[in-house]
């Protein structure tokens, strides 16, 4: 299995990344009780050789265990910055590297979450690409129900809540996606949202609510990623 993404980047490229970083921890760290939190690609310590590692495809899962290890009762504010690796669509032996940066919020209530969560993305979108970006929020759980979310009533449906509290502290467009066939991670229960650039109609960031139970210990968190290489093809 080949990793063909493991690219070094230099002069104005480098520049760009080291920029966005450099701006998505300004923003975040600007609330003092939000904490960097540093990530791990090899998952398993005892490798014999590089062929036998576990690339990471996704960081909430790492921070989700991390939280249960440690203090699943507390409230987190965390950020960080750190490379996911994924399987190439068009070819399954190779494994594309992806830039990424991140919030989770664990054990503060889902309305406050969300907002926090919404409010830094947004800063950051709008210093990086002004404006042209567009949120798609659905609701995961109209799988279990009708077909189309507007099927039901309107007022009870658990996404209203977050779109109002969404209208109410972001000046940004939005879409509903109703369709129950909708994509989302498996760990997204309440509430899954995507960004997606009106330029090239790539995927600049998304996120969700998510509950996880082991054992004795559960946690409920929200959060973000964002692809800064997406991203970054907008400077």
């Amino acid at each position: 299995m080949l990793v063909n993404s493991f690219d070094t980047k230099y002069s104005q490229t480098a520049n760009i990344y080291e920029s966005l970083d450099n701006s998505f921890t300004k923003i975040v760290s600007a609330n003092k009780k939000f904490s960097r939190i540093f990530t791990s690609v090899i998952e398993d310590k005892s490798l014999r050789s590089l062929s036998d590692a576990t690339l990471r495809s996704d960081i909430t899962g790492q921070v989700i265990n991390t939280i249960l290890t440690h203090d699943s009762n507390s409230k987190h504010f965390l950020y960080y910055m750190g490379d996911v690796f994924k399987k190439d669509k068009m070819n399954s032996n190779n494994i594309k590297q992806f830039r990424q940066h991140g919030v989770e919020i664990i054990n503060l209530s889902k309305n406050e979450s969300f907002k926090e969560v919404l409010q830094i993305l947004d800063k950051f979108l709008k210093k990086i690409i002004k404006k042209n970006y567009t949120y798609v929020f659905t609701d995961p759980k109209i799988s279990n129900k009708t077909s189309y979310l507007l099927n039901c009533i309107t007022h009870k449906n658990n996404i209203s809540k977050f779109i109002n509290i969404f209208k109410k502290s972001i000046n940004a467009p939005f879409e509903l996606n109703l369709e129950k066939d909708f994509f989302s991670q498996d760990y997204h229960q309440d509430i899954f949202f995507y960004v997606y650039s009106n330029f090239t109609k790539k995927i600049l960031a998304q996120g969700g609510g998510y509950k996880y139970k082991k054992n004795t210990k559960k946690v409920e968190g929200f959060g973000f990623s964002c692809n800064v290489d997406y991203i970054a093809e907008l400077i």
